[in-house]
């Protein structure tokens, strides 16, 4: 069986999943966002939240082995964002743009009595422009911010950014050869992650889509980079993956004030246990209080 079949046979509800608690949490705007949270075992829990969002239209399976890793000696909230399948948006006109996320996320650690200086961070990607927003606008201060593949605006080809500002949901079906097409040839490293991606577009939501992409597509974020500090943040960039440019990574890195650049090499591997292994390394690191 082709590696994309086997990878699009992985069952939907991943072990994370069955053992995660899950809640929604009404937001400020009336919304209701949907969150998963494990307890780590009292006897080997090291004290931080390991949160987790993860880009765009991303699913759970895709994490599970970060996942399942961290929930060894980690508290985890992971938070699905607008985007997905998942969100309940509230009643009349609501503003999806990157500031909107990330007051998503604050209100959601305020909610849940969470200590900001217990929290590490992981956001990948798309997500990388609601952590600049609350690392820039000091909305959060975690104990350690980790951006995978970072990206100072939502990356997608050209001109789909200008087609879905304009166009009803329903052209997002007629739009979906074009996204295949533009991952596999520029997007993919291997055939693993091409499923992935393409399970994403298979399960995706357009109207969602639609509603936050209108507001994000155009939104640059390096001044919100430029005003990150005081904060410990490592910049992980995939030197073989096409999807996310590690030339961009370094420039975010060297961007933010005091940011730490490390070479993962892969997409694969950045979803993998040894990011975990990495976040424990780097959190001998942290600032004592």
């Amino acid at each position: 069986m082709p590696k994309e079949e086997q990878v699009f046979n992985v069952k939907l509800i991943s072990e994370f999943e069955e053992k995660a608690k899950e809640e929604y949490i009404k937001v400020s705007d009336g919304s209701e966002v949907k969150i998963l949270i494990t307890k780590a075992p009292k006897d080997s829990f090291n004290g931080y939240t390991f949160l987790i969002i993860p880009g765009w239209g991303t699913i759970v399976p895709g994490w599970e082995e970060v996942l399942m890793e961290a929930i060894k000696d980690f508290n985890i909230l992971y938070i699905e964002s607008r985007e997905k399948i998942s969100f309940h948006p509230g009643k009349g006109k609501i503003k999806n743009d990157v500031n909107r996320l990330a007051l998503d996320v604050k209100e959601i650690i305020e909610h849940l009595k969470i200590d900001q200086s217990k929290i590490v961070t992981v956001t990948s990607s798309f997500s990388t422009l609601t952590i600049a927003d609350l690392l820039g606008t000091k909305k959060i201060i975690p104990a350690l911010s980790v951006l995978i593949g970072p990206v100072y605006q939502f990356n997608m080809p050209p001109t789909t950014r200008y087609i879905f500002h304009f166009f009803p949901t329903f052209f997002f079906y007629l739009t979906k050869p074009i996204w295949r097409w533009w991952v596999k040839k520029y997007k993919s490293e291997d055939a693993v992650q091409y499923a992935k991606y393409m399970r994403v577009l298979e399960e995706a939501d357009p109207k969602k889509w639609r509603a936050v992409t209108k507001r994000v597509c155009f939104t640059k974020v390096w001044d919100l980079y430029k005003q990150i500090e005081d904060n410990y943040v490592v910049v992980v960039g995939m030197e073989k993956d096409k999807m996310h440019a590690a030339e961009l990574a370094k420039k975010i890195a060297n961007t933010i004030s005091d940011a730490k650049y490390l070479n993962m090499e892969t997409n694969r591997a950045t979803h993998s246990a040894e990011l975990v292994k990495l976040i424990r390394d780097l959190m001998k690191k942290i600032p004592k209080s």
